[in-house]
């Protein structure tokens, strides 16, 4: 077999990248605080704002700042945010920033037969199915769907008849109640319906999590789909 290496320049953007995540992780631009415009930008480290763009791509791919629509380029919260130990609702556990509101849709009926499968259901086992999209700054950054059997509500001793009682379920007690999950990550382009979710064009590429979630006695509870826009999350796993 042939092999083929050749020397190649360092790129024009790695000293400016340098420079910038010095200044980024020595304080020098704080946290949550909106970075100087590109015009700024290129005359304090004398580059071209071509050069410049390129190295904050690589910034915000590393996610030491954020392109937050209204605000700019931000600077990142710097925290390490893995899931190990107790679990946490990815959705807003991974968002670069914080969610400000969830709109929570649901209706009840009988199990698909993936989650009869999934979840050991019968037929005529009711389950909720809900839709959970997760807003900031009125920009719809994610979505979810959740499939729980409601044989399950007087052991979480959730009281439907509560006005909130749908949405703290479904993003929040059953990831108090999970012991671990078995979950799948990937790559998908938005369909129809998750585009109107989402309220993005179609084929738009988003991170799919898929998780069954288990309780203490290894019996799987819970089945939800989790849609992320890559640019307002990060997703870290302790492996």
């Amino acid at each position: 077999m042939q092999k083929r290496l050749a020397h190649s320049k360092i790129p024009t953007y790695v000293g400016i990248y340098n420079s910038l995540y010095a200044d980024i992780t020595s304080g020098v631009y704080p946290e949550n605080e909106s970075l100087p415009g590109e015009v700024a930008l290129a005359e304090k480290y004398n580059v071209s704002r071509n050069t410049l763009r390129q190295a904050l791509a690589i910034l915000c791919e590393d996610g030491l700042i954020v392109r937050a629509q209204g605000r700019g380029t931000i600077v990142a919260p710097r925290k390490e945010t893995p899931i190990g130990g107790k679990l946490l609702n990815p959705m807003t556990h991974f968002s670069k920033e914080k969610v400000d509101s969830v709109e929570i849709q649901y209706n009840y009926g009988p199990p698909t037969d993936i989650a009869r499968v999934n979840l050991k259901l019968e037929k005529g086992d009711l389950v909720l199915a809900s839709d959970a999209l997760y807003h900031q700054n009125e920009t719809i950054i994610g979505y979810s769907f959740t499939q729980i059997p409601t044989a399950l509500f007087n052991e979480l001793d959730v009281d439907i008849t509560r006005e909130d009682a749908v949405e703290q379920l479904v993003t929040q007690l059953i990831f108090e109640h999970a012991q671990f999950w078995h979950a799948t990550v990937k790559l998908v382009y938005a369909n129809e319906m998750e585009a109107s979710h989402l309220q993005i064009p179609e084929g738009t590429p988003l991170l799919l999590l898929e998780a069954l979630l288990y309780d203490g006695g290894c019996a799987p509870f819970a089945r939800a789909k989790f849609y992320f826009r890559p640019e307002y999350y990060r997703l870290q796993f302790k492996l």
